[in-house]
């Protein structure tokens, strides 16, 4: 470990008035509202009764470690984290605000790291924390498509939407449940399930109808583990497939993603 990443470590390890103070300010910088959140065993209750949902960009426009990348490339070469943040814009409309349901948007190009977002969430501790990706495949597969062109049956297995939990979460019951929700509101609008991480890559698919993954080890993902509630990821789609990434840069399809989560987001907190 260098001097550099010596300072980064001691950042967030050193327990002390003045970074506690810190950490405040710039959770109120990020969400621009002052409350006071009382955290429960599994989510948080503010004083007004009001849900709140950290809904955020997986992945960062300027990289400043080693852990934090733009994400996968799509098959034009977009980063991954441009697509994110399409869908979580959404999420500052007026139109997705409701009185008991507040969002709080953390975009990509916000430069945020993994354990920032993660160590943000836990300060504010949300009923319900979504973090936004799109979808890639194994670098042998992605290379065998291409030199077979954008007509490879290949990539009929790599597409699709998927939601993973954890039951190495907090509230996997709770988080499993929503990302149950969100896969029902797309299977309504005709999206597709992704099954390539279960069929290739063996990973733990708990429900093949609705492209359901729960992320323990040696598959986990940081952010399952270490947030203090419910908490789901949700793959939108394969950016790699030179099919879906068309459907995907459609303004029609990322709000009718969008949509879905909101619409799941008003079932899982009973406003539905």
């Amino acid at each position: 470990m260098n001097q550099g990443k010596k300072y980064y470590h001691s950042v967030f390890v050193v327990h002390s008035a003045f970074v506690d103070c810190v950490r405040t300010l710039f959770l109120f910088i990020l969400t621009g509202v002052f409350q006071i959140y009382f955290p429960t065993q599994c989510g948080a209750e503010t004083m007004e009764s009001v849900n709140t949902v950290f809904i955020c960009s997986g992945h960062v426009k300027e990289p400043a470690s080693k852990i934090d990348h733009k994400g996968a490339k799509s098959f034009s070469g977009k980063w991954e984290y441009e697509f994110n943040d399409d869908i979580v814009q959404y999420f500052e409309d007026e139109s997705f605000r409701k009185n008991d349901i507040q969002y709080y948007v953390l975009k990509a190009a916000g430069n945020i790291g993994l354990k920032e977002r993660v160590e943000y969430a836990n300060t504010i501790v949300p009923d319900l924390y979504l973090e936004i990706h799109h979808d890639s495949a194994q670098e042998s597969d992605i290379k065998k498509a291409m030199n077979e062109g954008e007509n490879s049956i290949l990539w009929n297995e790599i597409q699709g939407f998927s939601l993973h939990y954890s039951e190495q979460n907090c509230c996997p019951e709770r988080s499993k449940a929503f990302a149950q929700m969100v896969a029902d509101e797309l299977l309504k609008h005709g999206f597709t399930p992704n099954l390539y991480h279960a069929n290739i890559e063996n990973m733990q698919c708990v429900d093949r109808k609705r492209g359901i993954y729960n992320r323990i080890p040696p598959m986990g993902l940081y952010v399952l583990y270490n947030v203090k509630n419910p908490a789901v990821v949700i793959e939108c789609g394969t950016i790699i497939n030179p099919h879906e990434e068309k459907f995907l840069t459609n303004n029609d399809t990322r709000k009718k993603i969008a949509e879905a989560i909101h619409r799941s987001v008003m079932q899982y907190f009973g406003n539905n």
